[in-house]
């Protein structure tokens, strides 16, 4: 067996590359799903405590035994992987394991798992959608402004792999808020997400299952359907680990099965789909801010729906274009959101931040439910911060602190997320200040 080497987060990229072109050019396969399986097969032969990923003897020995892996994994982690075996021959599955079996992929925490299937993800096309992953420090940042408490209900509807979840739980761990010996009851019942993509659904439980130390609550739906809609639902069959699956195509199905009652949460962290109109005469009348209307913008909606998941007083971190902060058509939908919202802060993120992805910039609107749609007291004050250091150079490469390197860092245990140049601290610091000040995020 080959010595075990540690997987670095900023060394990633040229080991992804790698499985992913072995797998091309040498089976023709679908890439993302072979590669998944792959991982998949890892993570649990190293949850296991086995460490036999890899190891028999012949091509044809190796083969079965990853089959064998995979059938355990799928009876163990249900709602992850869709087919049980590879479709690698036995000679292009050893060509993967040469690269893949010396690594512990779990030796170094979630991060390296995180990236490898954010590349994944990117390379099939999620980008086409107008779907882009946040960077983890922007994700880390919203975690950090609205604080998650234990005992709180956190949801994600555009959950992607589940990156704002298992940084609320990392967040709460960090912070003493909650125990490790405790981490699988509160993720069973107070991590939630949502996704109309298959894929990232798959991602995110996989990671969730990890992070959660074996619980999950990530669903395949399309969280702007609404009960009452006719519209077909996502293909749910087996993705949603004993619920009833002809039945769950919305939020409220899962929350009526699993909690006994309406969606109502406290914290509420999302980065929803830019691109995208709504024409669906059926999801168009059931929105206040689309009804009447013969198309509207995604994320127009996703924005009502936020706040209808909110309970009064819950928090909501949200990315938006910049548009919807500052258009002249969109007056009507701010007026709208200081109806329903306690706005608290908006932070203006730099162009490169989604960056290789797209130059579109964004706001995150940090907030609060209203008790009950009202006008704004004249005195509400609201934080407004522009980050001017945004992390990412023009071609979308992460520019990391002076301080030292990615890789020297998540040796002693900081993520790299920490290690990347950008202001957003500051941001964090100064808005606590304001926060306490007036009373808000209590």
């Amino acid at each position: 067996m080959a010595k075990r080497h540690t997987l670095l987060p900023n060394s990633l990229e040229t080991l992804f590359v790698r499985l992913e072109e072995l797998v091309l050019a040498n089976s023709g396969e679908d890439e993302f799903e072979e590669v998944f399986k792959l991982l998949i097969a890892k993570l649990w032969d190293e949850t296991r405590g086995e460490k036999s990923f890899g190891s028999g003897s012949t091509p044809e020995e190796r083969h079965s035994q990853l089959d064998a892996v995979l059938t355990e994994a799928a009876a163990g982690w249900p709602g992850i992987l869709p087919e049980w075996r590879t479709r690698l021959t036995p000679q292009h599955l050893d060509t993967c394991l040469e690269v893949l079996a010396p690594l512990e992929v779990l030796n170094t925490g979630l991060e390296p798992l995180d990236a490898l299937f954010e590349f994944l993800m990117n390379r099939s096309a999620k980008g086409a959608k107008g779907q882009y992953f946040t960077p983890r420090y922007v994700v880390d940042f919203c975690v950090q402004m609205l604080a998650p408490r234990k005992g709180e209900r956190v949801v994600d509807p555009a959950s992607g792999s589940g990156a704002f979840l298992w940084h609320s739980l990392n967040w709460l761990l960090e912070n003493g808020e909650l125990r490790k010996e405790d981490v699988r009851s509160y993720a069973e019942q107070c991590l939630w997400g949502f996704d109309f993509d298959g894929r990232a659904v798959r991602i995110a439980k996989a990671m969730m299952l990890i992070a959660g130390d074996g619980s999950t609550n990530v669903f395949r739906v399309n969280s702007l359907l609404k009960p009452g809609t006719t519209l077909f639902g996502p293909d749910t069959s087996g993705l949603n680990g004993g619920l009833d699956e002809d039945s769950v195509f919305t939020i409220e199905d899962v929350c009526r099965t699993k909690l006994r009652s309406r969606p109502e949460f406290d914290v509420l962290l999302t980065n929803p789909p830019f691109a995208g109109e709504i024409r669906e005469r059926e999801i168009l009348e059931s929105y206040r801010l689309s009804r009447g209307k013969r198309r509207v913008e995604r994320d127009v909606l996703f924005l009502e729906r936020c706040v209808e998941l909110l309970r009064p007083g819950g928090r909501m971190a949200i990315v938006l274009p910049h548009n919807k902060f500052a258009g002249r058509e969109y007056g009507d939908l701010r007026s709208w959101t200081r109806r329903h919202l306690r706005i608290a802060a908006v932070v203006g993120l730099g162009r490169n931040t989604f960056l290789p992805h797209t130059h579109q910039k964004a706001n995150i609107l940090f907030a609060e439910k209203r008790a009950r749609a009202e006008m704004p007291d004249q005195g509400e004050r609201i934080f407004f911060a522009v980050s001017e250091e945004d992390g990412k150079d023009a071609q979308g490469r992460l520019r990391l602190a002076e301080a030292g390197t990615g890789d020297d860092n998540h040796r002693e245990g900081i993520p790299s997320w920490s290690s990347v140049a950008h202001d957003l601290g500051d941001i964090v610091r100064e808005f606590n200040d304001f926060r306490v000040s007036e009373g808000i995020f209590e």
